[in-house]
């Protein structure tokens, strides 16, 4: 049986539930397991500039023990379902992260301002 990826998200966070139900659903494969990183963090030994990596911005810790974050994680799970394929291969295209990484550190950045209505007590918001 092959390993899955361990995607990390933050339980806590509209745009990260709406990002793990949607790909949940689109993950015919079952490549991905979903850990929040609340129990990630309560399970492993991690630093604090650890925990604040990964409350920043989407893991994947890969089979082989190898992390992926950000805009190459998204990258990696939309090109691992087959009805996001297109857009995964459209993102893998050379220089394509010239565009990709500044408007995926954007959107994890302002994800509190972007979904107010949907998070409650700051609970979107990244620690600054």
């Amino acid at each position: 049986m092959k390993s899955k990826s361990i995607v990390l998200y933050d339980k806590d966070c509209y745009l990260c539930q709406q990002t793990k139900k949607i790909i949940h659903i689109l993950d015919w494969f079952k490549v991905f397991d979903w850990v929040s990183l609340q129990k990630y963090e309560q399970t492993n030994l991690l630093s604090n500039q650890e925990k604040e990596a990964i409350r920043g911005e989407i893991h994947i810790i890969m089979p082989n023990g190898n992390r992926i974050t950000g805009y190459q994680a998204v990258r990696f799970m939309l090109i691992r379902c087959l009805l996001t394929m297109p857009l995964g291969i459209l993102m893998y295209i050379p220089k394509s992260e010239i565009i990709g990484e500044p408007l995926y550190k954007w959107i994890a950045k302002n994800r509190y301002q972007l979904f107010k209505n949907k998070c409650t007590n700051g609970v979107c918001k990244i620690p600054q």
